[in-house]
């Protein structure tokens, strides 16, 4: 597999590239980049699942999902009755949404300061949420709880295993798990460091 086929995904899972100036300011809000993130990971939901997904009021949700669906970032993939009631249903356009590409591009520096800002808020939020959940385990194999914050100097061959083991566990995030595992979310954010 080539390089470019690995970053996109892995085999058989094509990736969206979000390189679209409209699509990448509309991830510069914690909240949507959160609804994509979920319709991402758990697949087609309608306004009431994400909501619970999200620990929100649905109505606090219809302003970014329209604006989501504006960009093309949300899809609207049917509907269905619950409680005779007819319901939409959306998701992503691909369960592998990707920045990468966007970010090698000097002309979206400033927005992509932008989104990394709204991602840091909202891995603020998730940790706090996750913290105090019963299930929370920050020891051992199950850790479900953690961060870390590292400045080392590695050479090149260093960088490049840092990058290959981030790549596996984007994989293995990506992959389905089976039955009704929890949920965890996992942010990291690497930069060079000025001497």
């Amino acid at each position: 597999m080539s390089d470019e086929a690995e970053q996109a995904g892995g085999e058989g899972q094509e990736a969206m590239w979000i390189l679209d100036p409209a699509q990448l300011r509309c991830l510069a809000s914690s909240t949507r980049m959160d609804i994509v993130d979920h319709l991402a990971g758990r697949g087609e939901l309608s306004i009431a699942e994400l909501a619970r997904a999200l620990g929100r009021q649905p109505s606090s949700l219809y302003h970014h999902l329209e604006k989501l669906l504006e960009v093309g970032l949300v899809v609207e993939t049917g509907s269905r009755v619950t409680n005779r009631r007819s319901e939409k249903l959306y998701a992503t356009p691909s369960r592998r949404m990707r920045l990468q590409r966007a970010l090698a591009d000097p002309a979206n520096a400033e927005v992509m300061r932008d989104v990394v800002q709204a991602l840091s808020r909202q891995a603020q939020r998730d940790f706090a949420a996750g913290q105090s959940l019963p299930d929370a385990r920050a020891e051992g194999a199950g850790r479900n709880l953690g961060f870390f914050r590292l400045v080392g100097r590695p050479d090149a061959d260093a960088l490049a295993k840092i990058n290959a083991l981030l790549a596996e566990v984007g994989e293995i995030m990506w992959e389905e798990a089976p039955g009704d595992s929890p949920a965890i979310t996992l942010t990291w954010v690497m930069a060079p460091s000025p001497e």
